[in-house]
């Protein structure tokens, strides 16, 4: 499956919206405005154009039922990494939303095989699926420092320190996830906050990572520049929220004019040669979803 290239899939598992969505949300990215309340009907309306959109890229989409007692489970992405048909199940940082593992799970193990899906046992290891960005050549994860006591032993190459800092909450994970994952290189990346690392970067092409303009995602994207183990280029976007783009079977699906403006422009300039496929998102925005939150592609 290496060869495929990056972006290229054959499926795509989903979830339903549940009606308990509403009370589910990510913080809201840089500069980023939410309205309080979320019309259920209309987002999941947005989740149905989405998922017939990938349809229409040539994917057989596999479509888990909602869990009414777990609000973000729409949110599949949290709850694996996939690359070259291995499976990575994580363990989410939100113990609620451990639930959500059983049925994506079984689903991988029926697409690739119980052989082929490994998953994240440690109790004393998190991981959530939107802290990780693949590039098709490497991973980078978003790891955030805290004052327990875990061990700190790097992922494969981590900054050097000339003083000791707080353990980070989620290394053991990142850890994990590169014994899985043993042929690309695996970086951790240092950011505070509690939004996802791909709420400030996506991979908006082969080689293209998509980064707003935000402070937040200027530093992110710092980091990367410093210890990636491969060139890429740097598309900044206006808007923090226009990250909220998918590179699928060599189209960007990326959201409307209406709702990212400024970056529209920079998008159409700057990757002429790229197919577009233009989709709403605005009504699962108000909640923190983002359109690469709803997919783990095989």
């Amino acid at each position: 499956m290496a060869d495929r290239g990056y972006g290229t899939f054959t499926t795509a598992i989903v979830r339903e919206i549940p009606g308990s969505l509403a009370g589910e949300a990510d913080p809201p990215a840089e500069g980023e405005e939410r309205e309080d309340t979320v019309d259920l009907q209309k987002a999941r309306d947005e989740w149905t154009t989405y998922v017939d959109t990938l349809r229409t890229l040539g994917l057989r989409v596999i479509t888990i039922p909602a869990d009414e007692e777990c609000p973000g489970c729409a949110c599949v992405a949290d709850t694996a990494v996939v690359v070259d048909g291995i499976a990575f199940v994580t363990r989410p940082t939100n113990p609620d939303r451990r639930k959500e593992l059983k049925a994506v799970k079984e689903v991988l193990e029926e697409q690739l095989g119980a052989g082929n899906v490994a998953e994240l046992r440690d109790i004393e290891a998190t991981l959530d699926g939107r802290d990780v960005l693949f590039t098709g050549r490497e991973f980078f994860v978003r790891v955030t420092e805290s004052n327990n006591n875990a061990p700190q032993s790097p992922t494969r190459r981590m900054p050097s320190r000339k003083k000791e800092k707080p353990a980070p909450k989620n290394d053991a994970g990142a850890r994990l996830l590169a014994r899985v994952f043993p042929d690309f290189q695996v970086t951790s990346l240092y950011i505070q906050g509690d939004r996802p690392l791909q709420s400030y970067l996506s991979m908006a092409g082969p080689d293209i990572i998509a980064a707003g303009e935000g402070e937040d995602a200027q530093r992110v994207i710092e980091q990367i520049i410093e210890k990636a183990e491969y060139k890429y280029k740097v598309l900044c976007l206006p808007e923090d929220s226009a990250v909220d783009c998918v590179f699928v079977n060599g189209s960007l699906v990326h959201r409307t004019q209406e709702e990212i403006p400024k970056s529209t422009e920079v998008i159409e300039a700057k990757l002429a040669d790229l197919k577009k496929v233009i989709v709403s998102n605005s009504e699962l925005a108000k909640v923190g979803v983002t359109l690469s939150a709803l997919t783990v592609f095989i």
